[in-house]
């Protein structure tokens, strides 16, 4: 390769990296300001947050490099994997590859544990046993709620928190993962339990949190491929009804928006991960965007503060 060349491909690389560092730069300014627009959203609202994104029950370290969490989120992004990962919580951490692929194939299941092993959040104990370590925690949730915010700023360009706790409730001030959007408030509900696991009081525990918070939409997340009208549907309808006798309050029917996704007027979605979280996250929130500014709680529809 001739002088002139290389000073050439010198001199666009010299570029290249430039505008990386302007890119990173523009993050760092922005990052602050729509986080501080979150938190402001709460404080409008009369929360006061003291705790966001506890890393203490996640099934990763703080020590993974940001590569390790894009290669974690990959892999947790499809459901036999976690799937994968809810079997071996189930057994305490200490697995054998043919107990947990219950949802998958041999081979898949060897996949996952090689990619665990290559993180080093898997290592063998003894035989073909291994051991899912460390061990933070027993169950998924905390993990997938993570995966709930890290999504919300993949794929959709939010500011998001998970695992907030707030002060200044009247409901619990438990919220597993708030956003911003476009200048609205969204509230995600996250349910790592199978529907059987899930009963009326989870129900109404959520709605009656909303009435804290007054988002502009909120989601009530299962994850699961099971059909969500045999039991989850029916209970937000069987709560629903309560409220309307209690309040006295307009009937508003729940409308099946594509397949496993519901909505509950007047802001809020029911759904599962069949086919893709995003992609069902993605409805929901085209669906809220379509919607007539008459039919959206900001403009007097129930769902906010009570009066």
């Amino acid at each position: 390769m001739s002088e002139k060349k290389i000073f050439r491909l010198l001199s666009h690389l010299q570029e290249e990296i430039q505008a990386l560092r302007e890119d990173i730069q523009s993050l760092k300014e922005a990052r602050p300001a729509g986080l501080s627009e979150l938190r402001g959203m709460l404080r409008r609202r009369g929360l006061d947050p003291y705790r966001e994104n506890p890393i203490r029950h996640l099934l990763f370290p703080p020590t993974f490099s940001q590569e390790e969490k894009e290669q974690f989120y990959g892999l947790f992004k499809r459901y036999s994997f976690r799937l994968f990962l809810r079997e071996i919580l189930n057994r305490k951490g200490i697995f054998r590859v043919s107990e947990v692929v219950r949802f998958s194939s041999q081979e898949t299941g060897r996949k996952y544990l090689h990619s665990l092993i290559d993180l080093g959040l898997v290592e063998p104990a003894e035989g073909r046993i291994y051991r899912l370590h460390p061990l933070p925690t027993t169950s998924l949730g905390p993990t997938l709620e993570w995966f709930m915010a890290e999504t919300l700023r993949k794929e959709f360009s939010c500011f998001a928190l998970y695992g907030l706790r707030c002060k200044g409730t009247r409901y619990g001030g438990d919220y597993d993962v708030i956003a911003s959007m476009e200048g609205r408030l969204v509230y995600i509900e996250v349910k790592s339990s199978p529907p059987k696991n899930i009963e009326g009081d989870e129900v109404h525990e959520f709605l009656s949190r909303l009435r804290d918070l007054i988002p502009h939409l909120a989601l009530f997340f299962v994850d699961t491929e099971l059909r969500l009208k045999d039991k989850i549907v029916p209970l937000f309808e069987a709560e629903q009804l309560a409220q309307r006798v209690q309040d006295n309050g307009p009937a508003f029917p729940i409308q099946k928006i594509a397949d496993e996704i519901f909505f509950a007027p007047p802001q809020t979605y029911i759904l599962s991960s069949r086919r893709s979280i995003a992609r069902n996250m993605a409805a929901c929130f085209k669906h809220h965007f379509a919607l007539p500014l008459s039919y959206r709680p900001e403009n007097g529809l129930p769902g906010g503060r009570p009066g």
